[in-house]
């Protein structure tokens, strides 16, 4: 098995001795790495891509210590910004068609096209008919029409929505 051996000071990996198991390397590490200093070296059985000391203790950063300490940015999700050095999260309202993320404005906006919209209205307007048809079926043989009224209601609503925006 390989030990990885970081430098504490810089997180890098200083050695990698290969062992056969790790209880070996910590009862002797001098024997495998003469260069040893246990106030310069920690030893672990992982190789971290991003290491970070934690209480003496190193482990691999968290996404969220990536954005904020590595300035990876491009780990920011759609509805996500940095502000006073805290990651922001903006849930996406619900009335969108097709959500677009902003990430200079830090906003949500209406990505759908003048084909998109259409498409989807077309669609709607099948599904209303065919909402329409159930329903007159169910009323002739007396059966409930309440959810198929509010499937309807809600066809209308997304309808209408899509129809306001402006491309």
């Amino acid at each position: 098995m390989i030990i990885y051996i970081y430098d504490i000071k810089t997180l890098t990996v200083v050695a990698r001795p290969i062992v056969k198991d790790y209880e070996e390397f910590k009862a002797e590490p001098m024997k495998f790495y003469p260069d040893w200093d246990i106030t310069n070296h920690i030893s672990v059985e992982v190789e971290f891509q991003n290491p970070i000391m934690d209480n003496e203790t190193i482990r691999e950063k968290t996404r969220e210590e990536l954005i904020l300490l590595d300035n990876k940015t491009e780990l920011l999700q759609d509805g996500e910004y940095i502000q006073n050095n805290k990651i922001i999260v903006v849930e996406a309202p619900d009335n969108l068609f097709k959500k677009m993320w902003n990430r200079e404005t830090h906003t949500w906006q209406e990505g759908a096209t003048k084909e998109d919209i259409d498409l989807e209205v077309d669609r709607l307007i099948t599904e209303f008919i065919d909402l329409s048809e159930k329903k007159e079926k169910y009323e002739k043989y007396g059966f409930e029409t309440f959810e198929i009224e509010n499937q309807i209601a809600e066809n209308i609503l997304k309808r209408n929505y899509l129809l306001t925006i402006i491309i």
